[in-house]
């Protein structure tokens, strides 16, 4: 009995993880878009059309979707489990602890995953951005106390240059493949699917041990989405379509992120 406990209490621990992931990348993609815009099926279009008239608008950019009816059955499961499950676990977070500490922490995790962006940058032959990032983690894990704070950006200019394995996979004109929404895990590509592989066995959390890892993962979404909460909910409320703007929204900021 102690045993199934232990392995429900992980798979939950699990779900809010994938839920985090799906959660929070939405929050990301569309936090960044011009207020002063309509957003339909992912595609920003401004209020008088003047996009659709513009030979040199960036194009939208669109992806295979052969799994459409099961991706739409995931996305209503991601759905279900971040207002069931991840909000209310982060609203009762975000009610104890104060903001500050939670935006330390959430700089902690990401100094942490400094070696995943300095062997991507390195892999795209970016040295100079390669060293940059090695100059923040040495610099935010010392003097920023274990990567809290950021004294590399503020102290000495040093902005991050976030790079990973599924965009370094698209640097050398891999495809997005075939699109995927993932239970728990939310949205992806087949490309991208393999650079999380590739991700996780440079990410120094992964050589923890399976229990310990999932806590400090579950630690590490509920903590995220402590400082995001509303940003999903204000995202389906303005979509016609939730699946499609998030499938849509999703290939073009990873498109973008390939080309930057």
């Amino acid at each position: 009995m102690a045993r199934r406990q232990g392995l429900w209490r992980q798979w939950v621990v699990a779900c809010v993880v994938g839920v985090m992931v799906f959660s929070g990348l939405a929050s990301a993609v569309f936090s960044t878009a011009d207020p002063g815009s309509v957003a339909w099926a992912g595609t920003q279009v401004d209020e008088d059309e003047s996009y659709l008239e513009d030979p040199f608008a960036e194009k939208e950019i669109t992806v295979a979707d052969p799994l459409q009816p099961i991706n739409r059955a995931f996305f209503h499961f991601n759905d279900k489990l971040y207002f069931w499950v991840l909000k209310p676990l982060a609203t009762v977070y975000k009610t104890f602890i104060p903001t500050g500490v939670r935006l330390c922490v959430r700089n902690v995790f990401d100094n942490v995953l400094g070696p995943v962006r300095i062997a991507n940058n390195l892999f795209q032959l970016k040295f100079q951005r390669s060293g940059v990032e090695l100059a923040r983690f040495a610099l935010n894990s010392t003097l920023g106390a274990a990567g809290m704070f950021d004294p590399a950006e503020k102290e000495f200019g040093l902005k991050p240059y976030d790079e990973d394995f599924g965009q370094t996979l698209g640097h050398y004109g891999v495809g997005n493949g075939i699109f995927f929404m993932w239970p728990v895990f939310g949205p992806s590509t087949l490309r991208d699917t393999v650079g999380i592989a590739g991700d996780y066995l440079l990410d120094p959390l992964s050589y923890l041990p399976w229990r310990d890892y999932g806590i400090v993962e579950g630690t590490k979404a509920v903590n995220r989405t402590s400082l995001t909460i509303g940003q999903y909910e204000d995202f389906k409320a303005s979509a016609l379509d939730p699946y499609l703007s998030m499938r849509d929204a999703y290939v073009n900021y990873r498109h973008r992120q390939v080309q930057r």
